[in-house]
């Protein structure tokens, strides 16, 4: 049993120790933090110690809670250098979980996943083709008519939300985008034998910043936006201001309903299309369901839905798009996507990323 010292006693330690399975798997020896009035209480029963515990004490592993990883880790490189490798962080205890959960599986893909985690620690994407982002120069522009922040993807101006509202933020939600639409990625909506076709009508359901439509948007002939955030919204409009004639922007949330603020897609959408694109964020499988006849009467269909926002998302997609006559398939690799959006619990299930059908 490996004995721990966990350093943070603030609202990321509760989360996590509230989700991770430690107790009966880790002997915790202590908790560490810079203040010493914490250190006359205890923190979830167990005492708080100053750092100077570990001149007395050296566990087998650090693992820092707290939103100051880097910091605390440079402290420890200063005072600790000699317990730099004992070092984890706040996906620690995940990572430990999900490599016993996999540790006897024969797929060559799941052993892939389990290789970088070990060498790496836990991402959501864990393959080397994310790494190359890391440290990757990105020109945020900022556009003083509308007041949002934009960045050229490829050719074209792409902007962000009003909340995204300093450089900094925007080049890491831009990466983030890079990420997980590179070629390799689990994530990825296109790929050469799975795209958009010219002339195709295109529904892009979940649009947020764009970038998925702003990619096909020259071969498409028709492109709905369906995006519910009011602040997506604005940026969706700037980015696509010159294809007026090409465009529909929908402010509805896709459901299986329709009243309100939600609809389905086959109350919104009165043609047959030719590739549907859906992440909205665990709502797939409710907005497929609103959507039966409109992917019935399209003949000639692609769609690329998100499945990994929770742990069933893959085999209720799959069920629901061939019940309506495609034939799916799966993107390669898996995600581990850690968000509480549909669950009230981080996931421990490595999760394909898009569901493709197909007819």
């Amino acid at each position: 049993m490996q004995r721990i010292f966990i350093w943070g006693t603030g609202a990321i330690a509760n989360l996590v120790l509230d989700q991770a399975n430690v107790h009966g798997v880790y002997e915790i020896l202590g908790y560490i933090d810079n203040d010493a009035e914490k250190c006359k209480k205890r923190f979830r029963g167990e005492k708080v110690f100053l750092p100077a515990i570990l001149n007395e004490i050296v566990p087998d592993k650090i693992v820092i809670l707290t939103d100051y990883f880097d910091e605390i880790k440079r402290q420890i490189e200063v005072e600790f250098p000699d317990m730099l490798n004992l070092v984890e962080d706040k996906r620690f205890f995940f990572k430990q979980s999900i490599l016993r959960r996999y540790e006897n599986s024969h797929n060559p893909e799941i052993q892939k996943v389990l290789e970088y985690i070990k060498e790496n620690g836990l991402q959501v994407f864990n393959y080397d083709f994310a790494d190359k982002y890391k440290h990757m120069m990105i020109d945020v522009k900022y556009d003083s008519d509308c007041e949002l922040f934009y960045v050229y993807h490829g050719s074209k101006k792409l902007y962000f939300a009003r909340f995204l509202d300093t450089e900094l933020k925007v080049r890491q939600y831009y990466l983030s985008l890079l990420v997980e639409q590179d070629e390799e990625s689990p994530h990825r909506y296109r790929m050469p034998e799975f795209d958009v076709n010219e002339g195709d009508v295109v529904v892009d359901v979940g649009v947020g910043e764009g970038n998925f439509s702003l990619e096909i948007i020259d071969r498409a002939s028709k492109v709905y936006l369906i995006e519910a955030d009011e602040e997506w919204v604005e940026a969706i409009r700037e980015t696509f201001k010159e294809y007026q004639e090409k465009i529909v922007i929908i402010q509805k949330y896709a459901t299986s309903i329709d009243e309100g603020q939600y609809a389905t897609l086959d109350q919104l959408i009165g043609e047959p299309v030719d590739f549907i694109k859906m992440d909205i964020e665990g709502n797939e499988w409710d907005a497929l369901l609103g959507a039966k006849n409109l992917i019935c009467q399209s003949k000639r269909l692609k769609c690329a839905i998100c499945s990994y926002h929770s742990d069933f998302d893959e085999i209720l997609i799959k069920n629901v798009l061939e019940s309506y006559g495609l034939n799916c398939s799966t993107t390669q690799g898996y995600m581990w996507h850690p968000d509480l959006l549909r669950r009230s619990y981080i996931s421990l299930k490595l999760s394909r990323g898009i569901v493709q059908g197909i007819k």
